[in-house]
């Protein structure tokens, strides 16, 4: 039995479809009540991981986990305390693991997040580079990660999956204004001149990647992310031509609109929240050599198609090839 947390979010429902198309009995949880599409594919259950009772009900005959359920940007943090709101990773996380342990689980795959990286120092961030995270978010995926790592100790094996932003439908998030401009034809602001290199990931992409994690259970982390990754103005440009959209990227002095976001965020009212704005206008790339050759994953989508067909879902146009179930 493999468990799958976060089985309604966008990630967890394409791992839970892909787990069931290869023939795995699987048990998903979530806070949100039960997919009926599913029937009786899957075993459902709804329950709070920050109760430590829920996860031991959730763990019982339970041989690996998924681990996707996490508190992201999109999920509406308060503009204070947002310290303590993103910390409820690392709780529901530590009870997870805690009873995991005590189920006895054989393996666990953790899906972390690039963000525990913090500012790029030098090239692509490799998984052996020491982890600064810039803000909360990133700070509680790291203590996410460092609470599976210690059931090692305890005969668990651990999987760490570090992906870039995941792109599928259904969540959009910073995207979301990007959308707009496109539709509307309006001008796209940067942050700076847009030469940086902005790296993105399928989520059929990031679920093969947990299927063979599970298949061959390494005790590792890897970084997942998009090859041949264009810059933002070239991916900007290429969405717009696609979408017969006048719009096109502006440039931007990057410290001064940084500086501009700083105050905003120290009134609260800022676009985005550090986390992002600091790493917008700085190439921001993944290596994905180890994902590659010790799990045999490649990604399937580029980051213009990915984009592209966002987009169009978006919009409401056809459902993209991206995330059809017959490209897992």
């Amino acid at each position: 039995m493999i468990l799958v947390t976060g089985a309604r979010g966008l990630l967890g429902k394409e791992v839970v479809r892909q787990t069931i198309e290869r023939g795995f009995s699987v048990r998903g949880t979530d806070l949100l009540p039960p997919d009926p599409a599913l029937g009786d594919a899957c075993e459902q259950l709804e329950g709070d991981l920050l109760d430590p009772s829920a996860c031991l009900r959730m763990c019982q005959g339970v041989e690996r986990i998924v681990h996707t359920a996490a508190l992201q940007h999109h999920s509406r943090p308060p503009k204070f305390g947002r310290e303590s709101f993103f910390q409820q990773n690392a709780a529901m996380t530590r009870n997870l693991a805690d009873a995991a342990e005590v189920a006895r689980v054989r393996h666990i795959v953790c899906v972390s997040s690039d963000m525990v990286y913090g500012i790029p120092r030098h090239g692509p961030f490799c998984e052996t580079d020491t982890p600064h995270p810039i803000g909360p978010y990133g700070r509680s995926k790291l203590a996410s990660e460092q609470a599976c790592l210690q059931k090692r100790h305890h005969g668990i094996r651990v999987t760490i999956l570090r992906p870039r932003l995941i792109v599928g439908a259904g969540r959009l998030g910073i995207l979301t204004k990007l959308f707009d401009c496109i539709r509307a034809g309006k001008s796209i602001p940067l942050i700076g001149n847009g030469r940086n290199r902005y790296q993105m990931v399928g989520v059929s992409d990031v679920a093969r990647a947990v299927l063979l994690a599970l298949e061959k259970e390494p005790q590792a982390v890897f970084n997942l992310g998009s090859s041949d990754v264009p810059s933002v103005e070239a991916l900007l440009k290429g969405v717009a031509r696609r979408a017969d959209s006048p719009s096109q990227p502006l440039r931007t002095p990057r410290r001064l609109v940084e500086a501009a976001l700083w105050v905003l965020h120290a009134f609260r009212v800022a676009p985005l929240v550090p986390e992002q704005f600091r790493i917008a206008g700085v190439d921001y790339v993944l290596d994905t050599t180890a994902a590659r050759e010790q799990l045999g994953w490649s990604p399937q989508f580029d980051d213009t198609e990915m984009l592209w067909q966002a987009y169009k879902w978006y919009i409401g146009g056809p459902e993209s090839n991206v995330f059809s179930p017959d490209n897992s």
